[in-house]
């Protein structure tokens, strides 16, 4: 319980500021800090056991009688002076005073449990200490108290939203980087992802199936591949001794305790069994969702290149903020789609997406297509569809114009970052709005 509380305090301490900035969620913290306290907590058995020696001789000992326990301090003199200072428990003093003790008086029962009471204070004292200097050192090999210490002390990178999404990845944040700083230094980005975070026309919902997978759903059959022990709250798979801690009055309460702090002794097995469903319902968007079709063709590589991943990663971070799902289609020669849904789930992806480098030819009718089925398929309403091309390219196809009729019925809205010198204007003019970049 020190160990889980200590741990908690920290970390919400050292991101305080950054939960306060929207930076870092709090249920996502918590996530971290629950992963890594299950991790890292049964090492704290090594060090419930470093003074059990000494508890056993203090347990053995206190009911000798008074010559006998005199006896054992003689014996044990020399090990009490290795393991307490002087200024701490003086053996000699105490021994010298049972030697001199009247038995009839009973003196040497009365010196014998003022040393017993001595010791037990000592020694609960060293081991309290001794496992929390354990616990100090396992919080400080936090990985993100590691990291924010190397914040505070000047070796960090850009503190933002994509940094904490990309902790686990600093390899592939650095090479965000240029797209985060192009996101919010060009004025025609900041206008599109402002102008498309404002469009929430609808309540949130919440999605009553949200975390569920058919995978999760289906309960297995008790294993049989045993290979350790562990701990956890299975109640499928506790140790025998568990149930004595269960069917026992006076040891119930213990049960529980370990039982709520996922403490509890289990088989550990080879296979293991899908997490089970999540309670908590996630909101969701009535809008469809944002649908990029960038162009990956040859002709926009350089800077053009920076400016479309750019545009890409500033309409990804708002699926956060509105709860609406965002497409990514690439085209060239095809169209190549990726969802992203989750962005703390497929920042990753979105990332080496964005790192790919544009070239081949190019032919928008496939990501439109794609688009169209995407909105058509799922009955979106709407969506937004945002185009990233230098639009020099034949004009629109008769079953093309009609699918964009469709999808504009169902209140479709279109915009455009244009890098063309001489764009084909049909595309730019069944957009709301374009920018020419």
């Amino acid at each position: 319980m020190i160990y889980s509380q200590e741990l908690k305090d920290r970390t919400f301490k050292a991101y305080g500021d950054d939960i306060g900035s929207g930076m870092v969620r709090r249920h996502e913290l918590e996530e971290k800090v629950l992963a890594y306290y299950r991790r890292t907590t049964p090492s704290l058995q090594e060090y419930y056991s470093r003074y059990t020696p000494e508890w056993d001789a203090f347990y053995s000992s206190e009911h000798l009688p008074d010559m006998a326990f005199l006896q054992f301090l003689k014996q044990m003199r020399s090990a009490f002076k290795k393991r307490y200072e002087l200024s701490e428990l003086n053996i000699d003093y105490y021994i010298s005073q049972m030697e001199g003790c009247s038995l009839l008086k009973g003196e040497a029962t009365q010196t014998k449990e003022f040393f017993l009471d001595k010791w037990h204070q000592l020694l609960t004292r060293k081991e309290y200490d001794y496992q929390y200097m354990h616990i100090d050192s396992l919080c400080e090999s936090f990985d993100l108290l590691v990291k924010k210490h190397g914040q505070q002390s000047g070796n960090h990178l850009l503190g933002s939203r994509m940094e904490w999404l990309l902790h686990n990845y600093p390899d592939l944040y650095r090479k965000m980087l240029p797209f985060e700083q192009v996101m919010k230094r060009n004025p025609a980005i900041r206008q599109l992802a402002q102008l498309l975070g404002r469009k929430q026309r609808e309540p949130l919902k919440y999605d009553s199936l949200s975390g569920v997978d058919k995978k999760m759903l289906i309960r297995h059959s008790p294993h049989s591949d045993i290979t350790g022990v562990t701990l956890g709250n299975d109640l499928n798979s506790l140790l025998p001794i568990e149930y004595c801690y269960l069917a026992d009055d006076s040891l119930r309460a213990v049960f529980m305790e370990r039982y709520a702090e996922k403490r509890l002794q289990l088989f550990d097995y080879k296979s293991k069994e899908a997490d089970p469903v999540k309670n908590d319902k996630q909101k969701v968007s009535g809008q469809g969702p944002y649908i990029i079709c960038v162009d990956t063709s040859g002709s926009m590589q350089g800077d053009r290149e920076i400016l479309s991943k750019s545009a890409i990663l500033a309409i990804a971070q708002l699926t956060e903020k509105t709860h609406r799902k965002c497409y990514v289609i690439n085209f060239s020669d095809e169209a190549v789609a990726l969802l992203v849904e989750d962005l703390s789930r497929d920042m990753p992806k979105l990332a080496e997406f964005l790192n790919k480098s544009f070239n081949g030819g190019t032919d928008v009718e496939p990501a439109l297509r794609e688009a169209a089925h995407i909105i058509n398929g799922n009955d979106f309403r709407e969506s937004d569809i945002v185009l990233i091309s230098d639009f020099e390219m034949p004009p629109l196809s008769k079953d093309l114009k009609e699918q964009i009729r469709v999808m504009k019925r169902r209140k479709t809205s279109f915009f455009a970052l244009s890098f063309g010198n001489q764009p084909e204007m049909e595309y730019l003019n069944l957009c709301d709005r374009y920018w020419e970049m």
